[in-house]
């Protein structure tokens, strides 16, 4: 299990989980880094019995543009 993140943001208070992918500047486009520190993250709250409500949001001006297509071009 990861323990920090750089692609979003995790915090926990009063049994609610927020999650929030942080890369505003690509409109929070998921790359295979977001994707691994989402599923990371979503699995230490599942474990976690002092979290009752998980809330995943996005930094900035949209929740997500879709896949990064910057990331795809190679393929």
């Amino acid at each position: 299990m990861m323990s920090t993140y750089d692609t979003i943001t995790f915090e926990h208070s009063n049994r609610i989980a927020l999650v929030t992918i942080n890369r505003p500047d690509s409109l929070n486009a998921l790359n295979q880094q977001v994707m691994a520190e989402v599923a990371d993250v979503f699995a230490r709250i599942d474990r976690d019995k002092d979290i009752a409500v998980s809330v995943l949001t996005g930094e900035g001006r949209a929740f997500a543009a879709g896949a990064d297509i910057k990331e795809m071009q190679p393929q």
